[in-house]
């Protein structure tokens, strides 16, 4: 066992102690995901469950509903709010309408790295998107580990001038939607589980999103071309309704937030496991990979970056960015 698994596990057990008079009735908490079941960001969350159910001795238990079936991200974020739903996975770019501070991270092209992102969520930005999110009634528990963003299509990117015409899935997110019209594509927000269907029936040209799910999804069987132009980077994040959180007790709360960190860590190791495994997949299945270089990327980022200037709205958000990218 290494340092930080055992930590980990001191940490537990140290809560199941408390836990022993915590007298609380049982509670089951249900969370929502848009991806199947195979995924690991569903293991992740069934990782969560059992990590909380072993700190509160069975107390609190975790229901997943994968694979879209407690219906689309917006349902899922208006359901947390409204306190009919508990937890809820989501990437953070589908929070863009409750926090600007979601917004701006949103921007294209605005991350270099995972470390740089981390840095930048570890930080006052950070804070400044939980103050955000919680006034809007959403508590975040976790950020999950994330890949950069892709387009899959049915024929190549190759330039700017191929994404003219094109219908692209994106998130329901006006920034990503704003940044397909000014590529000159067609933004399609749409639930996961219907991307299948809307390809075949030739109601998507391409979609945008990362490696594994490309392949967790099987839309590599579907798309033969994956664009890896990376022009977004955004985390996993883990939320609880704030009308929920409020009626647990501090000893609850504590065991939901170290349960989530826990499974944050197995998270991590999950995805780079997963993600060189996916690209693997991907080509042994035919599917043509673009990479960056292979793309011609002036045209493409000088237009994306146009929407920053929608977004941009006053000095200080002007100042944030500077302050983001000038993150070492």
């Amino acid at each position: 066992m290494n340092p930080t698994q055992r930590i980990a596990s001191i940490t537990l057990f140290t809560l199941s102690l408390a836990w022993s008079s915590a007298g609380s009735a049982a509670v089951n908490l249900v969370v929502s995901d848009q991806q199947t079941s195979d995924h690991p960001v569903v293991r992740t969350l069934e990782f969560f469950g059992q990590r909380l159910t072993q700190a509160t001795r069975g107390d609190l238990t975790v229901t997943v509903k994968a694979n879209g079936s407690a219906g689309s991200e917006r349902d899922a974020i208006l359901a947390l709010q409204n306190g009919t739903q508990a937890l809820a996975r989501l990437n953070l770019g589908a929070l863009s309408e409750q926090s600007s501070a979601a917004t701006l991270a949103s921007l294209p092209y605005l991350f270099r790295s995972s470390d740089h992102m981390g840095k930048v969520l570890k930080g006052d930005f950070g804070q400044r998107l939980d103050q955000e999110l919680e006034q809007k009634g959403l508590i975040r528990l976790a950020y999950f580990e994330s890949a950069p963003r892709n387009f899959y299509c049915m024929k190549p990117i190759r330039s700017q001038a191929d994404f003219a015409g094109r219908k692209i899935r994106v998130l329901p997110s006006p920034v990503f939607e704003d940044l397909i019209r000014n590529l000159g594509g067609t933004p399609v927000p749409m639930s996961f589980n219907k991307i299948p269907e809307a390809l075949r029936a030739g109601e998507l040209d391409c979609v945008d999103g990362g490696t594994v799910n490309f392949v967790a999804a099987e839309h590599h069987k579907i798309t033969p071309w994956l664009m890896q132009d990376e022009h977004l980077l955004l985390p996993e994040v883990l939320l609880i309704s704030k009308k929920i959180w409020s009626t647990l007790s501090t000893a609850q709360q504590d065991a939901i937030r170290q349960s989530a960190q826990d499974a944050s860590g197995h998270m991590t190791k999950l995805w780079t496991d997963q993600e060189s495994a996916a690209l693997t997949t991907a080509k042994k299945a035919g599917v043509t990979v673009v990479t960056r270089s292979q793309i011609s990327m002036t045209g493409i980022e000088s237009l994306a970056i146009k929407t920053y200037n929608k977004y941009i709205k006053n000095s200080q958000d002007l100042e944030t960015i500077i302050r983001i990218m000038s993150v070492k």
